[in-house]
């Protein structure tokens, strides 16, 4: 230890003992990871509150530090942390080492954990820097996931629909040269089946693209349908045709627009027991079509407020909105503007 007089220096400036050790703790406190200090035999000399909120522990002091890791893996730490105290090394984060640490809830969290030797009064010491990493663990996986999606989304339209489609397009090449009533009208269904079938798969990609956290227009358009079914009462059923994906984003912002407003103009005015609406990707064009059965529009719709609105989007946009009488009754809104780059 130091004699009476005993000073450090930090960028330039003298400094004493007190002043240097409440520089120390200063940035033991700072830092947002845990930093733990730990001897030869495991027991924690020193810890910070970051390393003490990471565990759920108020003192991690004088605990052993193989208690903070999983139970099934404890014996097996002891033996690593001998070995690294004979020849110790400094070990960086990120060294893409699946590590874990346990909290005192008895909840296993992933850790990224750098570790480096320090001599201190000629006594050996290790100094554990822990970092919670379950947030980016969940983005990666969420990530993966949603490449996934995609990856099935694109085998499900480019093999699974195709081939449907093939077979349908067979069938009706048939149906022309077949003259038994009986086997016309069986293909006639076949024909339909396959029909609604390649409709649900489409349906099925489209939720593929349905996130929680990631705002994509699939998850936005579901987010409306969501939001406007309590007020209606049940949920409009919605059917999409095409794919969504690289849609201009103020179009799509245009089109969720529409959808919202649509949807609230059924639910304030028309009183419905039944809603749907379609939405269409076509070579060169995007239609909304919103249909209800409710009472319908008497004379001739208002051209101002949210169907003004809806009209003045499709026409910014280059296209088209009406509405009009449905059969055999509510009402019918088409929305259709052309895909042009942003």
């Amino acid at each position: 230890m130091c004699g009476v007089v005993c000073r450090g220096v930090w960028h330039g400036v003298v400094m004493s003992v007190s002043d240097t050790i409440d520089l120390a703790e200063r940035l033991l406190e700072a830092s947002p990871d845990g930093l733990l200090l730990v001897d030869d035999a495991g027991v924690i000399r020193l810890a910070n509150s970051s390393a003490s909120e990471l565990f759920g522990l108020g003192d991690l002091v004088g605990n052993n530090v193989d208690q903070l890791v999983p139970v099934e893996q404890r014996a097996g730490h002891a033996g690593l942390r001998n070995a690294y105290t004979a020849q110790p090394t400094s070990r960086p984060m990120g060294t893409g080492l699946q590590l874990f640490a346990q909290h005192a809830d008895g909840t296993v969290i992933p850790v990224e954990i750098s570790l480096n030797s320090v001599e201190i009064d000629g006594e050996s010491y290790t100094i554990a820097t822990v970092r919670d990493v379950t947030e980016r663990q969940n983005s990666a996986e969420r990530i993966t996931l949603l490449r996934e999606r995609e990856r099935i989304a694109r085998d499900i339209h480019d093999m699974v629909i195709q081939r449907i489609f093939a077979a349908g397009m067979t069938l009706q090449a048939l149906d022309s040269i077949i003259e038994n009533r009986t086997a016309k009208e069986r293909i006639a269904g076949v024909i339909d089946d396959l029909d609604e079938t390649i409709r649900q798969l489409r349906q099925s990609i489209f939720e593929l693209g349905q996130t929680d956290d990631v705002r994509t227009l699939s998850s936005q358009i579901a987010a409306v349908i969501d939001r406007r079914a309590v007020h209606l009462g049940f949920r409009p059923h919605l059917t999409v045709n095409g794919s969504l994906t690289g849609l201009p984003d103020f179009l799509a912002d245009q089109l969720v627009a529409t959808l919202t407003e649509s949807l609230s103009n059924v639910a304030r005015h028309a009183g419905a027991t039944e809603a749907s609406v379609v939405i269409e990707r076509r070579a060169d064009e995007v239609c909304l079509t919103v249909r209800d059965n409710g009472r319908g529009i008497v004379g001739q719709p208002k051209t101002n407020g949210g169907l003004s609105n809806m009209m003045w989007r499709a026409a910014e946009l280059g296209g088209e909105c009406a509405i009009g009488a449905a059969q055999p009754s509510g009402t019918l809104l088409t929305w259709n503007v052309p895909i042009i780059a942003g």
